[in-house]
């Protein structure tokens, strides 16, 4: 999460004086956004749906598409900071194991939104083999028309 954050406050900084412009160039504009980041939203968006444990990377990928379609709608236009995957497939290592091969699938899946968010693969004792629950933190820019 601090990462996540870092890489935002960074894009947030204010551009360089114009005296670091020599050639009389313009100084880059800056957007009227990048003042309003305020960080990870705080209330997560949750999805639960079912996988095979033993898909193909493709397959996989697939299920990961049509399980958020149907759970998180409206998130393709975010970008995500942090996402906790719960993985139910046996033993804890099985469940841990399926949720870090869901979490490289929904980063192929949907690049934009979720390939620089931070991950945390977990197993879910209570589920059952191939059930995955998310829990995804959106980044929260003073832009979004929804808010926190």
């Amino acid at each position: 999460m601090l990462l996540a954050l870092t890489i935002v406050m960074l894009g947030a900084e204010a551009p360089p004086k114009a005296e670091a412009y020599p050639s009389g160039g313009a100084s880059p504009s800056k957007s009227p956004c990048a003042a309003q980041v305020r960080g990870v939203k705080s209330k997560p968006a949750l999805a639960k749906f079912p996988v095979s444990p033993g898909a193909s990377g493709r397959t996989l990928v697939a299920q990961v598409k049509k399980g958020l379609r149907k759970q998180a709608s409206g998130f393709a236009d975010k970008r995500a900071g942090m996402v906790l995957t719960f993985g139910g497939n046996g033993g804890s290592g099985q469940g841990v194991a399926l949720a870090s091969r869901v979490n490289t699938a929904l980063r192929e899946a949907y690049p934009s939104v979720f390939q620089s968010a931070a991950t945390r693969n977990f197993h879910d004792l209570a589920a059952s083999a191939g059930s995955i629950s998310m829990e995804i933190y959106f980044i929260n820019n003073g832009c979004d028309k929804k808010g926190s």
